[in-house]
């Protein structure tokens, strides 16, 4: 029998991933099983339900899962192996899982930036009282965008609602954040975040809101969505895109500020220009491990991350046995 030397190459290391059903069926796609094939990776489910020591052995771990149990499994597996990468230290991503608290390093970018980027005013209320007082809507100007609090990966985590006046807060869930909707064209930039790499796609968002329609007392108070930059926007050629190197900017300052590797960003340009005539930008999401899939060469950037990031780990481990070996043996 003829060997067939056109076959991928004997897998050299095991990158373990332990996400969700749905996360793992849209990112784990053959293409890309294929692509990390051919660079001696592959790529293994990890049960949660299991000890980790029990499986592997791995080269690194990529995650999006949160309870307590799976927290302790990679505590456990960390002090074991402290030189297997685990892609991302469920502390650090526990900032994104609040609405609020996701978008407090913002501010702290701002000041090295080419275009002047900030945080639409926001408020968190937590008591459904709150909001049929006389100011409910805590000082903000409607309309407001009305977005559950919590991050937790359900349907209804992504159930927002545009508020028009005071009568569409009443009823709402809470907690919930408050935000000023900032008129922006009907677009926004969605940008995602493989280890160095940003890559910016244009979707479909809310449109303007007249001043009009905040007056009609006719119209309804609040209109629910959910998942509206799911769908491309209509191309209006690079000008309307945010440059490459503000993109870069902000990727790398939200990376470094929040520790963490796999994420994106949700940004949009307001349609008013500031007193300077620059656009201005606002950011008003931040999710870990996103849906991959949607970006254009995702499988290049995971492939890519994931050599970085086992080279990394086997430097490290490196380092560490020549520190032991240098150490002499009546200190050990």
């Amino acid at each position: 029998m003829v060997a067939d030397h056109q076959s991928s190459p004997r897998p050299r290391f095991t990158i373990g991933y332990a996400l969700p059903p749905g996360k793992a069926g849209s990112v784990i796609q053959p293409p890309l099983e294929a692509l990390a094939a051919e660079r001696g990776m592959r790529l293994v489910a990890v049960d949660a339900s299991l000890p980790l020591a029990d499986q592997g052995p791995f080269d690194l771990i990529i995650h999006k899962l949160f309870d307590r149990p799976w927290r302790a499994q990679l505590e456990d597996f960390s002090a074991l192996h402290p030189s297997v990468p685990v892609v991302d230290a469920p502390a650090a991503v526990d900032r994104l899982l609040d609405r609020f608290t996701m978008l407090d390093v913002v501010p702290g970018l701002a000041a090295g930036l080419d275009f002047p980027l900030s945080v639409p005013a926001q408020v968190t209320v937590s008591d459904a009282a709150a909001l049929a007082a006389d100011d409910p809507s805590h000082g903000l100007r409607f309309p407001l965008i009305a977005k559950p609090l919590a991050v937790d990966g359900s349907a209804s985590s992504h159930d927002l609602c545009l508020v028009y006046r005071a009568e569409g807060l009443r009823g709402l869930h809470t907690p919930v954040v408050l935000q000023e909707f900032v008129n922006h064209g009907g677009v926004l930039f969605k940008v995602y975040v493989v280890g160095g790499r940003a890559v910016c796609v244009r979707r479909s968002s809310l449109p303007d809101v007249p001043a009009e329609r905040l007056a009609d007392p006719d119209a309804d108070a609040s209109v629910p969505f959910a998942n509206i930059s799911s769908r491309p926007a209509l191309d209006k050629g690079e000008d309307s895109m945010p440059p490459a190197a503000f993109v870069d900017q902000v990727a790398r300052g939200l990376r470094q500020a929040l520790g963490l590797h796999l994420l994106n960003f949700d940004m949009f340009a307001a349609t008013e220009l500031d007193d300077g005539g620059r656009r201005r930008y606002f950011l008003v999401d931040i999710n870990y491990f996103p849906g991959f899939a949607k970006m254009p060469g995702y499988e290049t950037a995971l492939t890519d991350f994931f050599a970085e990031m086992i080279q990394l780990g086997t430097a490290g481990a490196a380092a560490g046995q020549e520190k032991l070996e240098s150490v002499p043996c009546n200190e050990l």
